[in-house]
């Protein structure tokens, strides 16, 4: 028989249990959650919310065609630009790909709270409702975005956010360079990297196998490479273009490390970068020069414990 009309397929403002955000690589077909125009108009609102699938698959919502809030790289269990995904999403978040059709695909089924959905509401909020037993209103939980600091690129190209200070908006360190020259004649030859913290990593990673030691060096030898980061599940993370829509989460979050030239960094961090490598260097030295003395200390005494027992037989 065939479908004329199937619900999943036209989700309106609401995602439910088991319902799949689709996005298809070959057709550029999308099954996505639209907003009402208003809390009493269910026309066709201003905001969606889909799966944006590139190098590494998110969940998107867009105002109108602009983004407006991202939940981060999918890492196999979590979103890792989503502060505070406990096990109630471990259990309940799947995202997976159909092969035959080219289809990704994400959904969700929490145990702990069955009867639950999300509504995409007319502001652009993602809000997660859900009922408890015995009652019969839908109570509103966790929204997205949450804060200020969460709306897509909020402090621009190269800027980060921190909801927890004020201003709420700093430039990354090295994008205000003491050496603009340098900067600007993109020499880092001699640069390092600088490690952030629990970040929401910048959107248009670039994905590869890289091991963590590999990834480092990768970005390293290439110019063009602005910062890196690391997670198992996804592997080797790096950027080449504007580092956008950073966030500086309390906790969890990854760490992202920015590329810096030898300019830029200051007394402390050559201080570390000069001194770690000496004071590692110097241990090896001792260490193998304690067990060399201890070698040559027990060959000498067998030679001397050999020499008298000869001298025994000779007498």
């Amino acid at each position: 028989m065939e479908k004329l009309w199937e619900s999943f397929q036209e989700p309106s403002d609401k995602l439910l249990t088991n319902m799949k955000l689709t996005a298809n690589v070959r057709t550029g077909k999308k099954v996505q959650v639209i907003s009402w125009k208003s809390p009493s108009d269910p026309s066709t609102g201003s905001f969606s919310t889909g799966l944006h699938v590139s190098n590494i698959s998110e969940i998107f919502i867009w105002n109108e065609t602009r983004p407006y809030w991202r939940t981060g790289p999918w890492n196999g269990r979590i979103f890792i630009g989503v502060q505070g995904m406990n096990s109630v999403y471990l259990d309940g978040f799947k995202l997976g790909l159909d092969d035959l059709e080219g289809t990704f695909y994400f959904s969700f089924s929490f145990t702990k709270i069955p009867l639950s959905h999300y509504v995409l509401n007319s502001q652009g909020k993602l809000v997660e409702t859900f009922k408890v037993d015995g009652k019969d209103d839908w109570i509103s939980g966790t929204s997205f975005p949450r804060t200020e600091c969460d709306v897509y690129g909020k402090c621009g190209g190269y800027g980060s956010c921190d909801n927890k200070r004020k201003p709420i908006c700093s430039c990354l360190r090295g994008f205000e360079p003491k050496n603009k020259e340098e900067w600007n004649k993109g020499n880092w030859t001699s640069g390092w990297f600088v490690k952030m913290p629990t970040m929401k990593v910048p959107d248009f990673a670039e994905r590869s196998s890289a091991l963590e030691n590999e990834c480092r060096d990768g970005c390293l030898n290439n110019c063009s490479c602005v910062a890196y980061a690391y997670d198992v599940g996804i592997g080797c993370m790096t950027w080449r273009e504007n580092l956008l829509d950073t966030q500086k989460f309390s906790s969890e979050g990854t760490n992202l490390y920015i590329r810096l030239a030898h300019s830029e960094l200051d007394n402390k961090d050559l201080t570390v970068i000069i001194l770690v490598p000496l004071i590692v260097g110097m241990v090896t030295i001792a260490i193998c020069t304690f067990f060399s003395w201890r070698w040559m200390a027990k060959r000498k005494g067998n030679i001397l414990k050999y020499v008298s027992f000869t001298n025994m037989i000779d007498l």
